[in-house]
């Protein structure tokens, strides 16, 4: 009997063993594994050997039962069952109250999930869902995040960042810190890296339903100290009893590179969504435009009509600029009447407005008129019929979602006390459609070049009116905002194929349905000097993501606003294949207003003339196609068919010292500066050249040869051995 009891005692430890064996699945790249209770045990990439996973649940449930609207449940405390359904495929079934199947599958780069969430709970509403979670991420503490606002944001110490997020008595800091940014309100792609000087971790939602998704990072504590980050999404389904969601596939890869990489595999994701469309022919020549306000929203004329041609428009054709892009042109001043545009009859109405255009046409001049895609003045006569209070956005609790814009003359109290408030369109209606078309048809009439619409290509605030057609709550407002756009390009180019279409913003829902891109968000300068070693380039909180992933997106720099730090700020406008925005003084002056900017620029337009082939219509390949062995020099590369270009400057030395720049199989074919530059090619072959670049703030363009049927693939920067910089460093 008891030989009986031994063997019964070793089967139940086998079984036991193999109920409890982690799940597993891998590729040449990667690999992935779960324990018995679905928890990530493993998250790793072979040729970093980072794991990125902390051991804990993948997903967490935030429910509403009855007047309590967010209780929380985790992964963790609901029981698994986890089944290796293929070599490279993994199914998680969690039971309980929300039941959860989640599929984990590899690709050949990527790590990716899918989940459906079933609310059979009888009265419960399953108001959010954060997944996929990387609880308790083994995040370097030098890691890095890089992130999509204004097109792309570096955040030097994220763990730093995370933990300082204390927010008071609004959310629970008690159990935990939080970062969020929402997509695609606030963010222009729905992916997010966390980099370190061995690889990145990248993540991405990667479903086109233009769903509102959270980035979202937490700091739990334990035992009231900050102890275990989160990482991970959310979606906001508000499924009743009954209902289901699916969630889309979402990648959360640990890949070897940095956000170049992680960009390069969202972008290929979603190659099919973004083509651009072909342009106008002059917005393939322009090298940017004035912006300029008209009338303000203070009701002060700060340029008549009669400036628009003779001053305006010829000031920026002295320095290679020939576009105007109008703003505050109707007699309600800017940002001030929406949906009004009413003649600006005390200088000759639209009359008077179409003489100056045609002025500007005959001296080679555009001009593209500025029209709002979205704000409702609440003292219009729109509003006030009731017609605008119908159509806006509602809150929760129905009332109007309201913005203000209060901008100020030469005193304080419009700025202090408030002047215009706005609600926003819902762009689930027709009635708006017919009011943007009636914008269109209204700058036809005028004979423009092109037609803009203000703060189209991003935000999508969440609408809960009903009557809207669209379901309750609206968390994919985005969606009808580039359906919108996508007709009203449709509209314009059925009138006039010629006449060019942007708006504000860049994103990758809405970019593709437009010319050009009006950047927002936007801004060039450094990162702390703590942050920047003393022998290397400045760290920059902008990165170029959006550029990047998607280069044939033509898009805009922004914020040179004054006539200081000119020669860097519009260096790297010409390096990162941008045109120029000229905002002087915030759209108040024109460019005469600020003469460093306009003698420089006209030295940057000449050069941008003649490289435009590469540098705004070739393809930004960012630091890709080049190796430079001077770590302080910053630099960028283009590439079209048949050349290659490098553009190099040194922002921080007074005395830039000599450095080699390598195009591994280019062929060294000639350069150009602003600001002087000694180049030299190097060797018989010639793929090298020496440069000295001139004073700092100096300029070079060097352009390579690209022989017939070569492809250049990207080089792997940040992962540079000390023996490769040493051998390409200059004595």
């Amino acid at each position: 009997m008891l030989k009986y009891f031994k063997y019964a005692v070793v089967i139940f430890v086998l079984s036991t063993a193999a109920c409890a064996a982690n799940m597993k699945i891998e590729n040449e790249k990667l690999s992935v594994e779960f324990d018995s209770r679905g928890n990530l045990t493993s998250l790793k990439n072979k040729a970093t050997g980072e794991d990125y996973a902390g051991g804990q649940g993948l997903w967490r449930i935030i429910y509403q039962d009855g007047d309590s609207l967010e209780e929380a449940l985790d992964s963790e405390s609901v029981s698994a069952q986890v089944e290796k359904t293929s070599d490279s495929q993994i199914t998680l079934k969690y039971g309980g109250t929300f039941p959860v199947k989640v599929s984990c599958f590899l690709t050949n780069e990527e790590v990716r999930f899918k989940a459906t969430v079933e609310n059979a709970s009888k009265n419960f509403i399953l108001r959010e869902f954060q997944f996929p979670m990387i609880k308790n991420a083994a995040v370097p503490n030098s890691a890095q995040c890089v992130n999509s606002g204004g097109g792309g944001t570096l955040i030097p110490n994220f763990r730093k960042y995370v933990s300082g997020a204390e927010t008071g008595y609004k959310a629970r800091d008690d159990i935990s810190l939080e970062r969020y940014s929402q997509y695609p309100i606030s963010r222009t792609m729905n992916m997010y890296a966390i980099q370190n000087p061995k690889g990145a971790l990248y993540m991405a939602g990667l479903s086109d339903d233009c769903q509102l998704t959270l980035h979202y990072a937490r700091y739990r504590r334990e035992a009231s100290a900050l102890k275990y980050l989160d990482l991970g999404f959310v979606k906001y389904p508000f499924i009743k009893s009954g209902e289901t969601f699916s969630t889309g596939e979402f990648s959360t890869t640990p890949i070897l590179g940095d956000w170049r990489k992680a960009a390069r595999l969202y972008a290929g994701a979603l190659k099919n969504r973004f083509e651009n469309p072909q342009t106008p022919q002059f917005v393939s020549n322009m090298n940017g435009w004035q912006r300029v306000i008209m009338r303000h929203q203070y009701g002060k004329i700060l340029h008549p009509y009669g400036d628009l041609a003779d001053k305006i428009g010829r000031a920026g054709l002295e320095c290679g600029i020939d576009t105007v892009l109008l703003f505050g042109w109707w007699k309600e001043g800017m940002d001030a009447g929406y949906p009004s545009y009413s003649p600006e009859d005390s200088q000759g109405g639209d009359a008077e407005l179409r003489r100056q255009i045609q002025k500007i046409h005959s001296e080679g001049g555009k001009v593209v008129l500025y029209f709002n895609g979205q704000l409702i003045d609440i003292s219009s006569p729109f509003f006030k019929s009731g017609v605008g209070r119908r159509i806006c956005v509602k809150n929760s609790d129905m009332s109007a979602h309201l913005e203000r814009y209060p901008f100020g003359g030469d005193g304080t109290g419009l700025r202090v006390l408030g002047h215009k408030t706005f609600t926003t369109a819902c762009h689930a209606t027709k009635e708006w459609e017919d009011v943007l078309k009636g914008y269109v048809d209204r700058a036809l009439s005028l004979g423009v070049d092109g037609v803009f619409f203000d703060q189209m290509g991003n935000g999508g605030r969440v609408c809960w009116d009903a009557s809207h057609n669209h379901k309750v709550p609206c968390t994919d407002a985005m969606k009808y905002k580039a359906k919108m756009l996508e007709k009203i390009r449709a509209y314009i180019k059925a009138k006039n194929p010629n006449v060019a279409f942007g708006t504000e913003y860049v994103g990758d829902a809405t970019t593709p349905h437009v010319d050009f891109v009006h950047s927002c968000g936007h801004a060039d300068y450094y990162a702390t000097a703590a942050n920047t070693p003393a022998d290397s380039k400045p760290v920059m909180r902008y990165v170029p993501l959006f550029k990047y992933a998607f280069p044939k997106t033509r898009m805009s720099d922004r914020t040179i606003r004054d006539d200081s730090d000119i020669p860097r700020r519009v260096n790297r406008c010409l390096m990162w294949g941008l045109t120029s925005d000229i905002e002087i003084y915030r759209c108040r002056g024109f460019i005469d207003d600020a003469p460093n900017y306009k003698a420089y620029l006209k030295k940057a337009d000449a050069l941008r003339e003649k490289y435009r082939a590469l540098i705004l219509n070739g393809i930004y390949r960012d630091c890709d196609l080049a190796e430079v062995s001077d770590k302080s020099v910053e630099y960028t590369t283009f590439e079209n068919d048949t050349q290659i270009a490098v553009l190099l400057t040194d922002s921080r030395r007074d005395n830039p010292a000599k450095f080699r720049v390598r195009v591994r199989g280019g062929r060294f074919a000639g350069a150009d500066s602003i600001g002087g530059a000694d180049v030299v090619g190097v060797g018989d072959d010639a793929e090298c050249a020496v440069v000295k670049l001139g004073a700092k703030n100096s300029l070079a363009l060097l352009v390579f040869s690209k022989p017939a049927g070569r492809v250049f693939y990207p080089v792997a920067h940040g992962f540079f051995s000390r023996k490769i910089l040493r051998a390409l460093t200059v004595n």
